[in-house]
């Protein structure tokens, strides 16, 4: 996925054998996987297409890029849940917000952070250019999920 505003580095799990660890890895040192799903359900593509509807504006991954993806995810359902958890506070942030793209690139990093790291470890590292401290703090403390970094698998 297209994310190289959000950080150079982004927080993985390595699934190594017996042991998972959490490193740093450059995006562009990780390849993508192989086609999982053959087709997905009707209400998932419905659900994919909501989520795209809203941040497709922001990282630029349109409704079919988002299908291919999904289609070589492992898990495709609970990677959606994240993302929707991510749309759900977006959406109510930006109801007051969000009239420019530095805004909304600002709520979309810290979620995205959020989605992958604790509430002080994503602020730690959001760098936001437009949204204040107060108002990362708000983003990030509405995202309700526990934070799960993306899952690399080593070959």
């Amino acid at each position: 996925m297209k994310f190289g505003y959000v950080s150079l580095l982004m927080i993985v799990s390595l699934a190594c054998f017996a042991e998972d660890k959490v490193m740093e890895m450059d995006p562009n040192d990780i390849q993508m996987n192989g086609y999982v799903h053959k087709s997905l359900p009707e209400e998932l593509l419905s659900r994919i297409k909501a989520t795209t509807d809203t941040f497709e504006i922001v990282d630029g991954i349109s409704y079919e890029k988002a299908v291919d993806l999904y289609k070589r995810d492992l898990d495709p359902e609970s990677n959606l849940v994240i993302w929707e958890e991510m749309a759900r506070v977006y959406n109510l942030f930006c109801k007051s917000r969000c009239g420019t793209a530095a805004e909304r690139v600002d709520v979309y990093r810290a979620l995205l952070l959020r989605s992958m790291l604790p509430n002080e470890q994503a602020l730690a590292r959001l760098q936001a250019k437009v949204i204040t401290a107060s108002e990362a703090a708000n983003i990030v403390s509405q995202y309700k999920l526990e934070a799960k970094p993306i899952d690399v698998i080593q070959k």
